[in-house]
């Protein structure tokens, strides 16, 4: 028989320091290593303008732009290569947004097919990406470990700046730039998501490049930004805190077709969404594309501006995660019937 045991209450100065906080809260604080007043604003209510930090604190983050600017200025070829999953594809429509928004017409996104040619940077791409006259591959949510489609780049020419949130291996790819919290000792918070640091790089952007776009224009992103970064289950504490809390605000009033017409077939009121919508509905969905048929499927419902094609993808979607979850379960059942077969 199980035996549970309450947990004890916070120390009574913790009660004292938050005694505006109902009890339930007070103590949650408390075990979340929380005990001034000035610390829980924080927690509860983050300020957009005080509790994000300066993105070229981010190592690499400097050569990176610098690279990106320069190649706008010479009308390079530029590819945005993102992870087929729901940080990955969110992270490139983001950047997709981006350039559009500043009429930099000469780009293309691109998404491993996660079956035919898996997971990552792979040297394949690469050489076809450098035959179509590509220059500058930006990464988003991989890369990191791809040291061979790197170097293969290099040999043809091509400059990679990898954003990435994983694990950093020994020795690193040599690609022209490399952004990573992992590796950023001056920055203060290492557990972004992958359209986390593509976000920062469009915040980085954005400070230094001469662009006709409204001040604040990159707030908009971060419906992509926080839908990612509660998909991808990084710690909510920190920067991720703050970029999921307006990451909401804005998944609430997002003028995204495709993310309206996702609302709309799952009967999702957008005014209340929470973050259990994202986790168990939204993301889901975007992660179906790739198992069940191709990363395009999500990238398009998320980038579409069209809100008739964004309806018809957004419902192709749905199908796809409902013959996933029928999968999964006959998968399950087959599973049992091994197992009592066995004992």
């Amino acid at each position: 028989m199980k035996k549970y045991r309450i947990r004890e209450s916070a120390p009574a100065e913790i009660h004292e320091e938050l005694r505006e906080y109902p009890l339930l809260i007070r103590n949650l604080l408390h075990f979340r290593g929380i005990s001034t007043k000035e610390d829980t604003k924080t927690f509860l209510e983050p300020s957009y303008d005080l509790d994000l930090h300066d993105p070229f604190l981010l190592f690499g983050m400097e050569r990176a732009v610098s690279r990106i600017l320069g190649a706008m200025q010479k009308e390079e070829f530029i590819c945005i290569y993102s992870d087929y999953d729901h940080d990955g594809i969110p992270g490139g429509v983001l950047l997709k947004d981006f350039f559009e928004a500043i009429q930099y017409k000469n780009f293309r996104n691109y998404i491993p097919h996660r079956h035919q040619e898996g997971y990552g940077l792979n040297a394949q791409a690469v050489r076809t990406l450098a035959e179509e006259g590509v220059k500058l591959i930006i990464t988003v949510d991989c890369g990191i470990t791809d040291t061979e489609a790197v170097r293969v780049g290099n040999e043809f020419g091509v400059d990679t700046i990898i954003t990435d949130h994983h694990l950093p291996p020994d020795p690193l790819p040599e690609a022209f730039a490399i952004v990573n919290p992992k590796l950023s000792p001056d920055y203060p918070f290492d557990g972004l998501c992958g359209a986390g640091v593509a976000w920062k790089l469009v915040s980085a952007l954005m400070q230094k490049g001469d662009f006709s776009l409204p001040d604040g224009y990159e707030k908009w992103l971060l419906d992509l930004t926080g839908l990612s970064t509660i998909a991808d289950m990084v710690p909510l504490t920190g920067e991720n805190r703050v970029i999921a809390y307006f990451g909401l605000k804005v998944l609430r009033k997002t003028r995204r077709p495709g993310l309206r017409a996702l609302y709309r077939v799952l009967r999702l009121d957008p005014s209340t969404l929470t973050e259990d919508d994202v986790g168990f509905s939204l993301a889901p969905r975007i992660n179906a594309a790739s198992r069940m048929d191709t990363p395009q499927a999500a990238f398009d419902t998320l980038a579409e501006k069209d809100p008739l094609k964004a309806y018809s993808f957004a419902e192709n979607l749905h199908k796809l995660n409902d013959s996933r979850k029928g999968h999964t379960a006959a998968m399950v059942k087959e599973a049992k019937q091994i197992i009592k077969g066995r004992l």
